[in-house]
């Protein structure tokens, strides 16, 4: 599993690839937490991730939060893996993949 945060002068790309998971939880904290301090948009890629565990969802749903309350964007590729499409649809997450 890897978290890569790359910034631009619009947005800050948080990529990750393979299974995101309590292990990889304080990579992908630690990425959000520094791209949310230039209140730049913040934008998750999920395409080259196998699976999420909860607490990766858990994450990025207080990352979309606290984005919203700064006034700041977060968003995610329409384009995503089935299985965690699928997993949002039945946690009752599918605002994730909507811009705040």
């Amino acid at each position: 599993m890897s978290v890569k945060l790359s910034q631009t002068n619009d947005a800050n790309l948080i990529q990750l690839d393979g299974e995101v998971d309590i292990a990889s939880a304080a990579d992908l904290k630690a990425a959000l937490i520094e791209a949310a301090k230039d209140k730049k948009e913040i934008r998750v890629s999920a395409e080259g991730a196998s699976s999420l565990d909860v607490t990766a969802y858990q994450l990025l749903w207080a990352a979309k939060r606290e984005a919203k309350r700064a006034n700041a964007k977060f968003s995610l590729p329409s384009e995503l893996p089935e299985t965690i499409r699928r997993a949002w649809t039945e946690m009752g997450l599918d605002d994730l993949a909507s811009p705040a």
